[in-house]
């Protein structure tokens, strides 16, 4: 690195830290429906987590809040009845009329919610290709619905990573990287983490950080550790009575309660009915704590390989060695019983199979 790119990292740093200490004022005022009495400001602190920062009384179907919190916060505005509003505190006022949904506020904020408008498409459609696949009259319509489950989670995870190549500059990006990094393998997410972007030191970003800590307990090369789980049945089943003998093995990290995996699922059982007579197998390692929990979401995901489970929830053995916080999450083994990809999701996890087996 030349003395002037080192000059210039040096002062993004120095910036970055600043950012860490310095406060700025967010001043929110609005209109709201009839019937609103408050107005609610909460902390958004990772996915679905939110802390309450404060609140301002509606008069005359109008409210108004004033306060500091650090520079960039990502926080939620709303209430029970209202569409919530997510977005950054930068010191610009901002004017929300929940009656008309419309928004004044500043370029970055108005960016945030254009990209938000844009995910929600993605979102509202799963919902409604899920529900369709539940009441699927025949196993050719719901294999249908689930292919297009499965484009339609790829294509948002792929309008995700272009959000953060767009937004390397702004915090933006780190919102849809704490959404997405799990679909990231080591090499792509070491080189997305990058000390030189401004977004490097948002409390956001603490996740993702997390996680690229925990792939390089997962690197290729690493002889899978053998365990032993439970099968539905109560049977105690061993690892290694699949891994290492002849088949290529994925073993999928999943639960009954996780959205994601709904999400993912699809995606699994279409690669393994492709790849299973050419040496292919799928172990579903469940990281739920009850098994009744377990038993009803095999059946809801229509999961047509073999089920294993610990029962210990987030306490899992297994997963704990493999660093697996998140899920949905894989592991590839070879016919020799040696990981060699991990966290292979959507197309990529297709792109790999074709690549061992051929199309």
């Amino acid at each position: 690195m030349n003395k002037k790119n080192i000059i210039t990292v040096l002062l993004a740093l120095v910036v970055l830290a600043g950012q860490a200490q310095e406060k700025r004022e967010y001043n929110i005022s609005g209109v709201v429906p009839d019937g609103i009495e408050k107005v609610y400001l909460y902390k958004t602190e990772g996915l679905g987590s939110r802390v309450f920062l404060d609140s301002a009384t509606v008069a005359d179907g109008r409210f108004a809040m004033k306060g500091n919190r650090p520079a960039y916060d990502l926080v939620s505005l709303g209430n029970k009845g209202l569409h919530g509003i997510m977005f950054f505190i930068d010191g610009e006022p901002m004017t929300v009329d929940f009656v008309n949904d419309t928004l004044s506020a500043s370029v970055l904020n108005k960016k945030f919610q254009g990209y938000m408008a844009e995910d929600k498409v993605f979102i509202d459609n799963f919902y409604r290709l899920f529900m369709a696949s539940k009441k699927a009259e025949s196993e050719a319509e719901k294999h249908e619905i689930e292919q297009q489950i499965a484009a339609n989670n790829e294509a948002m995870i792929e309008q995700a990573r272009c959000f953060i190549r767009e937004n390397r500059d702004n915090v933006i990006a780190a919102y849809f990287l704490q959404s997405v990094s799990g679909y990231m393998d080591f090499e792509e997410l070491s080189a997305t983490i990058d000390s030189t972007t401004y977004y490097f030191n948002h409390p956001l970003m603490n996740e993702a950080k997390q996680r690229l800590q925990v792939l390089q307990l997962r690197q290729v090369g690493k002889p899978l550790a053998d365990m032993t789980l439970a099968a539905p049945d109560g049977q105690s089943h061993q690892l290694s009575e699949w891994c290492g003998q002849g088949k290529y093995v994925l073993i999928d990290f999943w639960a009954s309660w996780c959205r994601p995996c709904r999400m993912e699922m699809p995606n699994v059982i279409q690669n393994y009915e492709r790849f299973r007579d050419r040496g292919f197998e799928v172990l579903a390692v469940s990281i739920d704590d009850k098994k009744s929990a377990w038993l009803r979401g095999i059946k809801d995901f229509g999961t047509p390989f073999v089920q294993l489970s610990e029962l210990k929830g987030r306490d899992s053995e297994l997963a704990a060695i493999y660093g697996i916080s998140t899920i949905p999450a894989n592991l590839l083994v070879d016919p020799h019983g040696k990981i060699i990809a991990a966290d292979l999701r959507g197309k990529a996890l297709t792109k790999k199979l074709v690549e061992i087996f051929g199309k």
